[in-house]
């Protein structure tokens, strides 16, 4: 057969003016009066009002970019002063000077508010409604709030209606409950009947969608007597999927079982439930014959494919993949787009490929990457299609496929495990990204794949005033501008980056999780804004840009203790940087902590190790931390000698590793990382190995920490098609094994 044309990525544009990636200020440009009305907002958000409105109420803070904040602050001041009547004339100020985004919609809050302070209950309700009329970016809040003023100004059909739409069509939000009981208080809690009985079972649904299952069964339950019909159909199925999504199986099976008996609607999805469950139970040959009918009997109904993967999972976790295989070949065969299709391929293609059915597993590979361009597998397809066509000696093959590796993912695990492979890199020269780079036309080529692309997005209608915004540190109002030119203007990248800007900013005055979720909103932000940064040419975005997407801290102390033991300190930031986000305070659901997460037992051994004295607090002390956790992680490596295998060990425990070197201790280092059962150790393994590579790009002091850059994940590899390395687990004869890192493990994913 005539292989498959696979083509690069067409990626969006990237901007040539750095300017345009996002709307991070230049704070040397501030304007006087720009940082007056910024302390000023600081004073008010600290209580101190008159001080405030003594620098807002100056002429000169009236003008420019800011000034129109600068009158609505000092609305704010006089209204938390109980000064009503003033505040309301300065809301409607700001409102009447017509202000392009976000403002114009916290003005009339603001005016509602003193509307409501002045006991104008009916005007606070108008305006809430002329609100609501407009494009709002927290839509409940100002029904929750028109429902408030309604109810205080005795408009109760309007108070009914604003909450009702708060109940129903934000079930999820946090002030839902709120609004349930403000119902119930107005309508003297009406049992659920006619139209508000398919609102009812709407949220319901909404409640079970979104796997909220214990409000979801309560919900369900609720209406369960009131229904008939195909309407008590769907609620007893519902229930009984909560039940198996609860644990409940024998519930599941008992309230499933007339469905699958007597041919009811919805019969496909809960033979499908029905079948979970008895496998729960331990009636696995009954499980696997109810999924057969449903595959037989409704073969074009999406349970189909759902029960076929639910099965083959299954059949993974119990280690029986003969039959596991059979079920995900099934599954490519009969469903070639089934979004569980990615997975089958990549099963079916690694089994061929560890067996030398070369051909097959190309042929599976290379099928996947072609059906789902953007599947999160398209990498290693790949990457172990090229190595297939190396192991037939299909030479040209095979250097297409590293080509197409290093152009759309230059910048990952798989695609440096592709470069030495190559006869020809397209990219052999590694440049340290200083100060802000920015990408010429040639740049823009490479990163993507020479497609044609469209135009960089422009930014949004509000730009200048963001900008000015966060030249000045007012993050929350800067969000909420660049929320309303989402919803209003559209998303674009430039938005999407401003904001993980903004969130890396908020993160520097925070501490423990919250500083840790700011962090993470930044990078997977910045990751979402520019996933250029995966392909050839994306380390030449620019350097502030690729550090929210690598976050550093406590560098002089992981290259000090890094050196101390003998490590690789960009092997060592990137495993902190997975392990913590470089968040000193945090802790795990497993119970480790730190910057390196170490469980307290480990911790304990080591601090005695090095002469420290124990406390739990020392395990959030920065030094302490990345002191036992450099000293920990050199000690896995002595033990098991090789990087790979110690980052394995520190994420699933040493016992499982060991168990993977006596039965997988013939792979190469490659074959090896890909063959780990565990999914998360697996990634776990791959993100440590790669990033450490985008660390020392981007943080390199010198030009000679760069020669041989990729050796971490090179080292993991292959050095030819063929070759093989076997994984050692050698032991240091003078080092006892460390204490296992974590007590709860991950564990085979089906």
């Amino acid at each position: 057969a005539r292989p498959l044309v696979l083509a690069p990525t067409a990626h969006p544009a990237i901007p040539i003016d750095s300017s345009q990636f996002w709307l991070a200020p230049d704070r040397s440009l501030r304007p006087l009066a720009d940082i007056a009305i910024g302390n000023a907002v600081g004073l008010v958000g600290s209580g101190e009002y008159t001080k405030a409105l003594e620098i807002l109420s100056q002429p000169a803070n009236r003008q420019g970019l800011l000034g129109q904040y600068a009158l609505h602050y000092s609305g704010v001041a006089q209204l938390r002063l109980t000064r009503a009547a003033q505040a309301r004339s300065a809301f409607q100020a700001v409102q009447g000077q017509k202000p392009l985004g976000y403002l114009a919609e916290a003005a009339a809050l603001g005016e509602a508010e003193a509307d409501e302070a002045l006991n104008n209950q009916a005007a606070a309700v108008g305006v809430y409604e002329r609100l609501l009329s407009a494009q709002t970016i927290s839509l409940e809040d100002a029904l929750m709030r028109l429902g408030r003023a309604a109810r205080a100004a005795g408009q109760i059909e309007k108070a009914v209606s604003a909450y009702s739409r708060v109940y129903y069509e934000f079930a999820l939000s946090e002030v839902a409950p709120m609004a349930g009981s403000e119902l119930i208080a107005l309508t003297g809690g009406t049992s659920a009947r006619g139209d508000r009985f398919k609102q009812d079972l709407a949220r319901a649904e909404r409640f079970f969608t979104a796997r909220q299952y214990p409000a979801a069964r309560g919900a369900f339950e609720s209406l369960r007597s009131l229904a008939s019909g195909a309407d008590r159909d769907l609620i007893d199925l519902r229930l009984a999927e909560c039940d198996q999504f609860l644990k409940h199986p024998l519930r599941t099976r008992d309230g499933l079982k007339r469905f699958v008996d007597e041919g009811r609607p919805y019969q496909a999805e809960a033979m499908h439930f029905y079948a979970l469950a008895l496998r729960d139970l331990g009636e696995r040959d009954e499980s696997a014959r109810i999924v057969r009918r449903i595959v037989d009997e409704f073969p074009t109904a999406p349970w189909a494919e759902e029960a076929l993967n639910a099965l083959a999972g299954y059949y993974v976790v119990k280690s029986d993949d003969d039959l596991a295989d059979g079920l995900f070949r099934e599954l490519c065969e009969k469903y070639p787009r089934s979004r569980y299709s990615e997975r089958a391929a990549w099963k079916v293609g690694w089994r061929a490929y560890r067996d030398g059915s070369y051909a097959e597993a190309a042929r599976y590979f290379e099928q996947g990457a072609s059906s789902f361009p953007r599947s999160d597998y398209r990498p290693a397809w790949l990457y172990w299609a090229a190595r297939a066509h190396d192991q037939l000696n299909e030479t040209s093959l095979a250097q297409e496929r590293y080509a197409l590796v290093a152009s759309d993912y230059r910048n990952t695990y798989y695609g440096r495990l592709g470069q030495p492979h190559l006869d020809a890199p397209a990219s052999a020269t590694v440049r340290v990204i200083r100060g802000t780079a920015t990408l010429g036309p040639a740049a823009t080529a490479t990163a993507t794949g020479g497609q044609d692309v469209n135009l960089p997005p422009a930014l949004p209608p509000n730009a200048s005033l963001i900008k000015a915004l966060l030249s000045v540190e007012l993050y929350d109002d800067a969000l909420n501008e660049l929320r309303y030119a989402q919803k209003v203007w559209g998303d674009s990248p430039p938005i999407q980056a401003t904001m993980a800007w903004t969130y890396r900013q908020q993160a520097r005055s925070e501490t423990g999780s919250r500083r840790f979720q700011l962090l993470r909103s930044a990078v997977n932000g910045m990751r979402r804004a520019y996933p250029q940064f995966l392909a050839a040419g994306g380390e030449n975005l620019p350097r502030d840009l690729l550090a929210v997407i690598y976050p550093l801290g406590y560098w002089d102390l992981i290259r000090r203790y890094a050196a101390a033991y003998e490590l690789d300190p960009y092997f060592v930031a990137a495993l902190v940087g997975q392990e913590s986000t470089f968040v000193a305070e945090i802790h795990s659901k497993a119970s480790a902590v730190g910057l390196m997460q170490l469980m307290p037992a480990t911790a304990r051994t080591y601090a005695r190790k090095l002469g420290l004295r124990y406390s739990p607090q020392l395990l959030t002390d920065p030094e302490a931390n990345i002191r036992m956790g450099t000293a920990y992680l050199a000690d896995k490596i002595k033990e098991f000698g090789e990087p790979h295998l110690a980052l394995a060990s520190y994420n699933a425990g040493e016992r499982a590793v060991r168990r993977w070197v006596d039965t997988r201790g013939d792979l190469s280092r490659d074959e090896f990382i890909d063959d780990i059962p565990y999914p998360e150790t697996q990634n776990y393994v791959k993100r440590v190995l790669g990033t450490a590579d985008d660390y020392r790009h981007l943080y390199a002091e010198d030009k000679a920490e760069l020669e041989g850059v990729d050796a971490i994940v090179v080292k993991a590899s292959t050095a030819g098609s063929s070759s093989k390395t076997k994984a050692s687990a050698a032991t240091s004869p003078t080092k006892r094994p460390a204490p296992a890192k974590r007590s709860t493990k991950p564990r085979k994913s089906a």
